[in-house]
This record gives structure tokens, sequence and C-alpha cells, in this order.
């Protein structure tokens, strides 16, 4: 008897309503529910339950399979019609672990731990803030996104920054709204340590949903992670076919 768990977005009546029913019809299969003891997770939601679970269970190294239930989905493995065929799939191991590298933010000696960016950003229309990336350039902007490869296609590509492939460990770096066109993203492997030189109502913002405020003077380092996020993957890499998918990227053929 396999045991499993399921997180999905209790604030949403319609995926909490589709998810107690999920969980009825996974108990009817013969499976028990107990997150603590799950060999694997499923999700039901958008991409922020998806970066929610990733935090959670990345310490001990439980993998998810996520179902799109929310808005674009571009980090869901499978619609939700799928699942019984997913779970036959799993049952006979015919599937692989993606795992993807994690941040972290040092801050007032509390860490922050992130899959998809570390964001510094100004708050309601405070003005614009003045950052320094020790040994590399000072940006004056509305705010500084640190990116991991996962979170490349998120707020990092709305900011004009690269995509990187899953597999790379490096962070990308894109000024959000910068006062200078030579403020160009830059890729960099090595821990970031950040000063906040100017800046009243300044967050640090962990996946969009974990926030701290900032301080003028405040020291802030940004580093990969020892922790990172498994995936449940049952239709191999298909990573650019997604992103042609989601944003229209790449020629037509």
């Amino acid at each position: 008897m396999t045991t499993i768990g399921v997180i999905y977005k209790k604030e949403d009546k319609l995926i909490a309503g589709t998810a107690r029913q999920v969980i009825k019809e996974l108990e009817g299969k013969g499976y028990t529910l107990d997150l603590n003891k799950a060999k694997f997770v499923i999700t039901l939601g958008g991409d922020g339950t998806i970066l929610r679970a990733a935090r959670l269970l990345a310490e001990n190294k439980i993998p998810i399979l996520s179902i799109h239930m929310g808005g674009l989905g571009f980090m869901a493995e499978i619609e939700l019609h799928k699942l019984d065929e997913a779970l036959a799939l799993v049952k006979k191991g015919k599937f692989t672990i993606d795992e993807r590298m994690m941040m972290e933010a040092q801050v007032g000696g509390r860490k922050m731990t992130a899959l998809n960016d570390i964001v510094i950003c100004k708050s309601g229309i405070a003005r614009v803030i003045k950052l320094e990336l020790k040994g590399v350039a000072e940006y004056t902007a509305d705010g500084m996104i640190f990116s991991t490869a996962t979170g490349s296609t998120a707020y990092n590509l709305s900011a004009g920054g690269p995509i990187l492939t899953p597999e790379s460990k490096s962070i990308v770096v894109s000024a959000i709204c910068p006062h200078s066109i030579s403020n160009r993203s830059i890729v960099m492997d090595g821990p970031i340590d950040v000063v906040l030189n100017r800046g009243k109502e300044t967050l640090l913002t962990a996946d969009g949903q974990h926030m701290v405020p900032l301080r003028e003077g405040q020291k802030i380092r940004i580093q990969t992670s020892e922790l990172k996020a498994r995936f449940i993957r049952l239709r191999g890499a298909r990573f650019f076919e997604r992103i042609k998918e989601a944003f229209g990227f790449g020629p037509n053929v």
C-alpha cells in the first residue's frame, strides 16, 4: 500500500472541492494519505501551489506530481483527467525525477528559500531604490530579481531577462525598470552580496509568497541552496516544447 500526500490551494473553493473528491477516490483505490510519510505528493493548483509545495517538501526530498488546476500552469506535469494514467505509470516505475536547484537569501539572521526567485522591490508608490552588488555594479531601479533556472521563465522573463535551461546552476540577476539602459541582466554562479543603499518601504520576497521588510544599509547574501526541488516527470525532457506552448518561443516549423 502506497502512502502519498495531497497539497492544494485551499483558498480556491473549486480546487478545494476537487481536491476532496480526489482524496476520496485515492483512498478508494487503496492509497494511504499522510503528508509526513508520503513517497510522493500530488499538487492541485497553479504554479503558486507548486512553489509552496516545493519549499515544504525539499528538505525531506519528497517528489511532486503536479496537476494543473489554475492559471498558466507552466510548471505542471499533467491535467486532472490524466491522473489515473499517471498513477499507473508511477506504480510501474515509468517516470524520471527532475531535480531543480533552489536558492536562498540570508538577511538579518533569517534564511528564506525559493525555487523561482528572490526579489527586492519597493512597496506601494515608494521611490526607486539603490542597490549595490558587491564587486559588480550599483543599480538605481524599481527593484532587482535574483532568479534560478526554474524562475528564469517567470518574473525574470517579464523583466527582459534570459531563459536558462533547467539543469543550469547559475543565478540570473535582472533589474526591474532600471534608470540606465546599460543595466542588462547578468548570470552569476557564486554567492551574491547585496547592499540596500537607499530605499524606504522596501521588501525582500521569496517566490512572491514569503516576505521580509528591509532597511537602508541592510546587507543580503543570495546563493544557491543545498536543498533541491524534485518533480516526477512522465513525458521526458520537453522544456523547449513547453516554452513554445506557453510563450510562442522559437520558429514555427
